[in-house]
């Protein structure tokens, strides 16, 4: 089933910038909105009230105001906020359904770079170049799908945090690079800044699956590759994979791709072209 997000179109409104505030800065807005507004702050503190909900303002959140909305603002006098703000507007949506239900409030943290990417937004707005709204389309769809995420990360397997689940793909990725070949686990953990105890649970809990059959799946897929595109034999393969006989290496192979090697390399070789056809 398709996430809403996938279903509108962003269009850039004609206010954005970065806002140091002012001493005795507040915001009382009379007027409802028209567009919506996207409010990330950079650093300071403060307090905004939206839709019958008061929200603390503090580094590294995000408030999305929507068409009708008359927000209240303040700060700390001695904490003054920085903020950074885009206005936009929406194609695709169902006018009659009211605003896009975006989150109101999120305390992003370190979840992603979201200051990164809406300065790379104000950047791409400032001067018009060729593509420019395909590109807005897909940056703002690209923030908002991290913003859903953070929201969604609690139902993760096993509860994984938004950190937990960046250390994990960080973990996946450095096991893809080796092909899942060779590896000392205790190495990998000194690598990650990890215990190989808490390298395992975090793995475990964050993707559902043990670190053990992540690594040898990947092995497997590592080894599908190579019998393709190389000629070796089984029994080469068996030991580049760093099996002590090829009766196990099959077992596992089998395990991942349901067939034997063999049978895996006849399925995915093409035929032989035919001859062409005798001129005579």
């Amino acid at each position: 089933m398709n996430h809403p997000l996938e279903t509108v179109t962003f269009h850039s409104g004609n206010s954005y910038g970065k806002r140091i505030c002012a001493p005795g800065w507040h915001w009382d807005h009379r007027t409802p909105f028209r567009d919506y507004d996207l409010f990330y702050v950079a650093s300071g503190r403060g307090a905004m009230t939206l839709g019958g909900e008061t929200f603390e303002l503090q580094k590294r959140c995000c408030v999305v105001m929507r068409p009708g909305d008359m927000p209240k603002a303040s700060q700390d006098p001695k904490n003054r906020l920085t903020v950074l703000f885009l206005h936009f507007r929406l194609s695709g949506a169902d006018e009659a359904a009211g605003p896009f239900p975006f989150p109101r409030y999120t305390l992003i943290g370190e979840s992603f770079q979201a200051e990164t990417m809406l300065n790379q937004m104000m950047e791409l707005l400032a001067f018009p170049v060729p593509l420019q709204q395909l590109e807005f389309d897909c940056m703002m769809k690209r923030f908002f799908a991290n913003l859903y995420r953070v929201h969604l990360a609690p139902d993760q397997p096993g509860g994984a945090s938004v950190r937990q689940m960046q250390k994990a793909r960080r973990l996946m990725a450095a096991i893809r690079e080796r092909g899942g070949i060779g590896l000392d686990l205790h190495a990998l953990a000194r690598e990650m800044s990890m215990s190989p105890q808490y390298m395992s649970r975090l793995f475990k809990a964050s993707t559902g699956e043990t670190l053990k059959s992540f690594i040898a799946r990947t092995k497997m897929q590592r080894a599908g590759e190579l019998l393709v595109q190389s000629r070796m034999r089984i029994s080469e393969l068996a030991e580049r994979m760093g099996y002590s006989d090829v009766y196990a290496f099959s077992k596992s192979f089998k395990n991942v791709f349901g067939v034997a090697p063999s049978q895996y390399l006849a399925g995915v070789r093409l035929p032989a072209p035919s001859p062409p056809p005798d001129p005579r």
